[in-house]
């Protein structure tokens, strides 16, 4: 087989989205991926989304002490996250991304089970921590496969599929988990401890299913790249030493702040608009169903501009791609700042707008450090990118959280905001300096 037929690798999946998969993938393993794909963000998301009601009905936190409560959360997870994902991401070079994967999916199997049968809030940090380590695993898998079983050719069509996986499962297992909660707590009588543990237990079957699938049907082995086997510390430096080249150094900037999109819509959306619906009079339940449904509308928002901004990513450079998302985030969240009433019908409007501007700043950049990741340790690098983004949540997660308790619940957004802005600037920067280093 020649190199230029091993680059552009084989047609996979529907025609019209003109895939193409590396020559030592199977079908199964490229299925395999969409499978873990549809379920990863949900599974990983839901967490967040379930903490009002805990917070309120089981721990009885006063609704003050949540927006920081929440912020300390999400920051003690992105500790563990920071402490090893980017060891996740070069022991996956040596051992493969399989065992990883699918450990990762057993981990958050069991850290939901254990959430919601915490009886103080020492209790649920130490699950939470425990948790982080299914989020490190799945954060640094996901972006791996996918670029191990993609062509560069086609690399931003197949990222794109795998967030619009991602948005789907979403939407899709969001929506019937938010529903099931009013079931159980008429199941149970209204005991609420017993409710939320069945509801966040319903999560936790989902995460032993998928880790099985995972096990099953993703390829085997070390990727090929990587068959010298170098000690696992000199495959980390990979990452570091990659950091020369100013794309990769950019990519690893970009990754704090499009992760930090993410994280504040997942700890502070639903957050906000419970406790919002609280003090128009709603009850708890019908509050966090609410901020839930907004949530996914997002979602589904971000979904419906994914295959546009992958067209457009596959179509331009992918720094100005960058460029491109910060404008479309940062406006977004922008417009948060404006809103009267967070559940009133502008919040659809702005929901767009944000859907939009979140999707497209986690797209482009995953595109970029994919494109610009040496063959020789992409684990390591994307690792250590994964890494930047952990960096990212656990500073929107604390900032946040203080600004949310002294400010207002708008303030994180308005943080996140700014941060697109910047980065959106040295993107600018980036593309003309490396121009200039390549003329």
């Amino acid at each position: 087989m020649s190199e230029l037929t091993a680059a552009a690798g084989r047609p996979v999946g529907p025609k019209f989205l003109k895939l193409n998969i590396a020559e030592d993938v199977s079908g199964m393993n490229f299925n395999t991926l969409l499978f873990g794909s549809f379920f990863g963000i949900a599974m990983m998301g839901f967490v967040n989304a379930c903490q009002p009601y805990l917070f309120t009905e089981v721990l009885k936190i006063p609704l003050d002490e949540q927006g920081p409560l929440a912020g300390n959360l999400t920051f003690i997870s992105e500790i563990v996250v920071i402490c090893t994902i980017g060891l996740i991401g070069a022991l996956s070079d040596k051992v493969g991304r399989k065992p990883l994967w699918g450990g990762a999916f057993a981990i958050l199997a069991l850290g939901y089970f254990l959430y919601p049968l915490a009886e103080s809030v020492d209790q649920l940090t130490i699950f939470r921590a425990f948790f982080a380590l299914g989020l490190a695993g799945n954060t640094a898998m996901l972006p791996s496969v996918a670029n191990d079983y993609a062509t560069d050719k086609g690399r931003g069509k197949m990222i794109s599929v795998c967030f619009m996986l991602n948005g789907l499962g979403f939407i899709l297992l969001l929506t019937p988990l938010r529903l099931l909660l009013p079931y159980f707590n008429e199941i149970t009588n209204g005991d609420t401890a017993l409710a939320a543990r069945y509801w966040i237990w319903t999560a936790s079957g989902v995460c032993l299913f998928v880790s099985t699938g995972l096990l099953i049907g993703l390829k085997s082995g070390a990727p090929a790249q990587l068959e010298k086997r170098e000690p696992m510390l000199a495959t980390f430096k990979v990452g570091l030493l990659a950091a020369k080249n100013i794309r990769i150094a950019f990519a690893y900037v970009s990754a704090i702040i499009a992760r930090g999109d993410m994280a504040v819509l997942s700890t502070f959306f639903v957050l906000w608009l419970t406790q919002e619906g609280l003090s128009q009079g709603l009850d708890i339940q019908a509050a966090s169903s609410l901020g839930l449904k907004f949530y996914i509308l997002i979602q589904v928002f971000a979904l419906c501009w994914l295959p546009v901004m992958g067209f457009l990513l596959d179509k331009m450079d992918r720094v100005l791609g960058v460029a491109l998302a910060m404008l479309l985030a940062g406006g977004g969240y922008a417009t948060l700042f404006f809103i009267d009433n967070p559940l009133g019908p502008v919040m659809y409007f702005s929901a767009v707008l944000v859907g939009m501007g979140e999707i497209s700043a986690n797209l482009a950049t995953l595109t970029l450090i994919g494109s610009v990741a040496p063959a020789k340790g992409r684990g390591a690098v994307i690792g250590l990118f994964s890494l930047c983004g952990a960096i990212g949540i656990l500073l929107i997660a604390k900032v946040g959280g203080t600004l949310s308790g002294t400010y207002g619940p708008i303030a994180p957004f308005m943080l996140v905001a700014g941060a697109n802005i910047v980065v959106l600037a040295l993107a600018l920067a980036t593309y003309y300096l490396s121009r200039k280093q390549a003329a």
